[in-house]
């Protein structure tokens, strides 16, 4: 009896030990399955690969050569170059753009201002944001005016024989308003559009008085332009072709250089226009660029 006993113990443990072999076995085989934690998190979530705000990067050209409009309260001016505006993000610094230099003179501190400025990164410091002005005017005193335009305007020009589109900014001169290429500087207190690359490539404008006698500018102009060589007048389809609404266009030259003296009309207001062109590498570009800009001119 004890021998029919321990049979069935016998054959329990033996499928006991089996069992245990096999757990055994089907362990081995997992094992590398098994070095993965499933608590761990998923790479993809890991905090290294998700991007830091402060890291993310700086707005596209495209962006920041978006026009925005704002409000504020005017603080006054840091220096010769940028003023101070109270805005919704508190007190922000503006550099003066292309033309601008003088709008500070009619504002006083406290006044409410209307203004435009586009965003710029920094070169080398994509971190650092410029903010350039392209108006400011004191809140609802310049609805005719420089207000009334926009900020930048595209142009089409013809560069090299290719046709491309250049943005242009507004500048406000003397009585007149007028859009700039990022090519030049223009200084609105001596009325003097010129390249950034050689100043000497340069355009002077002198308003008139309301009643210019155009016989004797053509007589001013000739006497100044025979001190270069041969004086020669643009009929009006050659002037046509460089600008609208001129009623004069004398040119002369000699080597390396070109000076024009013209005499452009807008809305019955008279000016004058002194051109100065070298004969150097940038030639090219500046013709173009120049007769856009002056055929741009807006009387104030």
């Amino acid at each position: 009896m004890k021998h029919k006993r321990s049979l069935p113990a016998i054959s329990a443990a033996l499928v006991l030990t089996l069992a245990l072999t096999a757990c055994t076995g089907n362990s081995g085989a997992q094992a590398p399955s098994e070095t993965v934690d499933p608590a761990s998190p998923a790479p993809a979530s890991s905090p290294a690969a998700t991007p830091s705000p402060a890291l993310s990067p700086s707005p596209s050209p495209e962006a920041e050569s978006e026009v925005i409009h704002d409000t504020g309260i005017y603080v006054g001016q840091i220096d010769n170059h940028s003023v101070e505006i109270e805005t919704e993000a508190g007190p922000t610094a503006f550099e003066l753009g292309a033309g601008m230099e003088n709008a500070p003179e009619g504002l006083e501190m406290d006044d409410q201002v209307e203004f435009e400025y586009v965003e710029k990164a920094v070169e080398g410091d994509e971190s650092v944001v410029q903010r350039v002005l392209s108006k400011l005017v004191k809140a609802g005193e310049d609805a005719g005016g420089v207000a009334a335009l926009p900020g930048t305007k595209t142009f089409k020009l013809t560069l090299e024989g290719m046709e491309e589109e250049k943005t242009a900014a507004l500048a406000q001169g003397d009585g007149y308003a007028l859009y700039v290429f990022d090519i030049f500087d223009f200084d609105a207190a001596a009325n003097r559009l010129s390249m950034k690359v050689d100043p000497e490539y340069y355009a002077e404008i002198t308003k008139l008085p309301s009643d210019f006698n155009l016989d004797a500018l053509e007589e001013e102009g000739r006497a100044e332009l025979s001190a270069v060589g041969k004086v020669s007048a643009l009929s009006q389809s050659e002037r046509d072709k460089r600008m609208s609404s001129l009623r004069l266009y004398l040119s002369a030259m000699k080597t390396g250089l070109t000076r024009q003296y013209i005499v452009k009309e807008i809305d019955g207001q008279g000016y004058i226009i002194k051109l100065n062109i070298p004969q150097r590498e940038a030639s090219e570009g500046f013709g173009p660029h120049v007769y856009a800009s002056l055929d741009s001119m807006i009387d104030q």
